[in-house]
C-alpha cells in the first residue's frame, strides 16, 4: 500500500475512534491511541512525495476531506474536555457554599454606622 493509502487508513481509524461517545475512563485511553496514530501518521506524511499520478491526486483530495472531519471531531472532544475541566473547578466552590452558606454575607446587615463624631 502506498503512503497516501496508509495515511488515509490511519485517519479513518482516528475518526472511527472519535465517533464513539467517550466516557471519562475511555477518553484517556482514546487520547493515548490517537496520539500514537498521529505519530505514525506523521512518519507516513514524510514519505509522501510528488510527482503524483491522477489516482494519487484523488486519494489526496479524499485525505483532505478526512482531515477536515478529523479536525472537527477533535475539536468536539477538546470542547468536552474544557467543559469537564471547568465543571471540576466549579464543583469545590459550589460544595463550599453549601457547607457554609453565610460565609460571604456582610456583617453590617441591620446596623447603622454613624460617621460623625
Amino acid at each position: 500500500m502506498d503512503a497516501i493509502g496508509k495515511y488515509i487508513e490511519k485517519t479513518e481509524k482516528m475518526i472511527k475512534l472519535l465517533e464513539k461517545p467517550l466516557k471519562n475512563e475511555q477518553r484517556e485511553k482514546a487520547i493515548e491511541t490517537i496520539n500514537q496514530l498521529i505519530e505514525e501518521r506523521e512518519i507516513i506524511t514524510k514519505q509522501i512525495k510528488g510527482p503524483f499520478s491522477t489516482s494519487e491526486q484523488e486519494l489526496g483530495k479524499e485525505a483532505l476531506v478526512l482531515d477536515q472531519q478529523l479536525s472537527n471531531s477533535m475539536e468536539q472532544v477538546y470542547q468536552h474536555l474544557k467543559k469537564d475541566i471547568r465543571n471540576a473547578k466549579k464543583q469545590p466552590r459550589s460544595n463550599n457554599s453549601y457547607l457554609n452558606p453565610y460565609k460571604n454575607v456582610a456583617s453590617f446587615d441591620g446596623r447603622f454606622l454613624d460617621s460623625k463624631k
